[in-house]
């Protein structure tokens, strides 16, 4: 439900901010922020898979885990869409998520919330016994020691 109201709160909040800091910028730089924000998104996205692959290399050589690598460059993957949506509420959280000490309270809040609903998961055992019954309208299986089916 929540994603719902994400998705119908923030274009009214982008438009408000267009219209309020629009005004302050006028078109040409409003048009301007917009261009300039969605170059730096496209160089980021091309840019980013050379620095993941640099940056998981570099932690196998340590050997260490590639996850939390992998993770920023997620995150920073979001930041770069986000700039290269138009909007100046996007553009704010896309060059937040830019910063590595906020990548870095993401990622804690994120897995914070795994560990605690990992944590809630309770592995629920039933037992029981079967017994394999065959189908009876169903042919006999052929039995491969049976010296009839041999060639």
């Amino acid at each position: 439900m929540w994603i719902l109201l994400v998705f119908l709160a923030v274009p009214i909040l982008e438009i408000a901010l267009f219209v309020q800091i629009g005004a302050q910028f006028g078109v040409i730089g409003t048009l301007a922020e917009v261009f300039a924000t969605a170059a730096i998104a496209l160089v980021l996205m091309r840019l980013e898979p050379h620095r993941n692959a640099h940056d998981v290399r570099a932690a196998l050589d340590r050997d260490a885990s590639p996850a939390s690598p992998m993770a920023h460059s997620a995150l920073r993957m979001i930041a770069a869409v986000l700039l290269l949506l138009p909007g100046f509420f996007t553009d704010t959280l896309g060059v937040l998520l830019l910063l590595p000490f906020v990548r870095m309270l993401v990622l804690a809040q994120l897995f914070k919330k795994l560990r605690a609903a990992h944590a809630r998961d309770e592995v629920v055992i039933i037992e029981g016994e079967y017994e394999h019954r065959p189908d009876p309208e169903s042919p006999p299986a052929p039995r491969l020691d049976d010296p009839e089916k041999r060639d």
